[in-house]
């Protein structure tokens, strides 16, 4: 009964409470990451076609206090169902990509009903790959496992596949740092619970290419 105790109470303590405005907080709450992200500044135009003169999908417009503002859409306006990640605060808003060119990105625009739509690069739009993003951004902010993925993920590896060697597993992350991408494996430095730091690669994201933690923008 006393380790049922200590449990929850490390859950309640430690766990990072990511809001659903935020970043992703499960497995499931996210229907689509795409080959990377889109930095978007606060007013956003999505084209059909990647062409100034192309019809408008949709207009949106955000302040830093996470108020939003959809034109030219029926979608509901609701930044859990937009963004893949959102810290208004941080002056973060963030699109998963399916694709990009030099000019041009192709976005989700609405991640429950899978909408997708091109926003034009300029000095306020910018593409990152998965592996650029999770290293610019989590090293900046650190990162975070999702609450409900299984333990055989909590495993570090000393090479970024399965068939290496585990040098060390953890239970319950307070603070993961990435140092570096090869595929969907990142080597981090973990800090667990008990304040002990472990150090190994961690497989990010599975064969189906769902995410199983997300860069803490809070």
């Amino acid at each position: 009964m006393k380790k049922i105790i200590l449990t929850i109470l490390f859950s309640l303590i430690f766990i990072p409470k990511a809001n659903a405005d935020v970043t992703p907080q499960y497995l499931s709450s996210v229907a689509h990451f795409g080959i990377g992200i889109a930095q978007n500044g606060k007013d956003i135009k999505i084209y059909e076609q990647p062409n100034d003169n192309s019809k408008l999908k949709a207009r949106i417009i955000w302040n830093e206090r996470g108020n939003l503002i959809c034109k030219n859409t029926k979608m509901q306006c609701e930044s859990k169902n937009i963004f893949l990640g959102f810290a208004p605060s941080n002056n973060v808003a963030l699109f998963s990509v399916e694709d990009e060119n030099n000019e041009w990105i192709y976005v989700c625009y609405n991640q429950r009903h899978r909408l997708f739509g091109w926003v034009k690069k300029d000095e306020r739009t910018s593409y990152l790959t998965w592996g650029e993003f999770l290293i610019s951004y989590g090293k900046k902010y650190g990162m975070y496992l999702f609450r409900d993925v299984p333990k055989e993920y909590k495993i570090l590896y000393a090479s970024p596949n399965n068939e290496s060697p585990s040098v060390d597993s953890f239970f319950l992350a307070t603070h993961i740092n990435p140092w570096l991408v090869r595929g969907n494996w990142i080597l981090v430095k973990v800090e667990n619970y008990d304040d002990t730091q472990k150090t190994g690669w961690l497989r990010f994201r599975g064969d189906d290419g769902r995410f199983f933690g997300f860069v803490n923008l809070k």
